[in-house]
């Protein structure tokens, strides 16, 4: 692979990470934020046993959505170093083939 495909790759892989970042924060902050206080105006309007339980699971599917967030952002960070490491032994091998003496 010539060293400016493999530039180009590693350029997209590194948009692709960030935007999996940004996806990521977004989705954190929509499920700690937003989406805990529609869940506090839910509970304002309702006074019952119902409600409790209804709250209570609201809230574990906000938790569960967060820590899938948190794994997201893991990932993230992962492809970035996969990326890295693959990207410096590719200019590696470039650099070798180029300079490889057959006898």
């Amino acid at each position: 692979m010539s060293p400016q495909k493999i530039e180009m790759h590693f350029t997209e892989i590194m948009q692709l990470s960030e935007q999996l970042r940004n996806l990521a924060t977004a989705l954190k902050e929509k499920a700690e934020d937003e989406l805990m206080q529609i869940i506090c105006e839910n509970k304002s309007s309702w006074n019952s046993a119902c409600e409790d339980i209804l709250s209570g699971k609201e809230v574990r599917i906000s938790a569960r959505i967060a820590a899938e967030a948190d794994e997201l952002l893991m990932i993230s960070g992962e492809m970035e170093e996969q990326a890295k490491k693959m990207y410096q032994m590719e200019m590696l091998n470039c650099q070798l083939a180029a300079t490889r003496i057959y006898l």
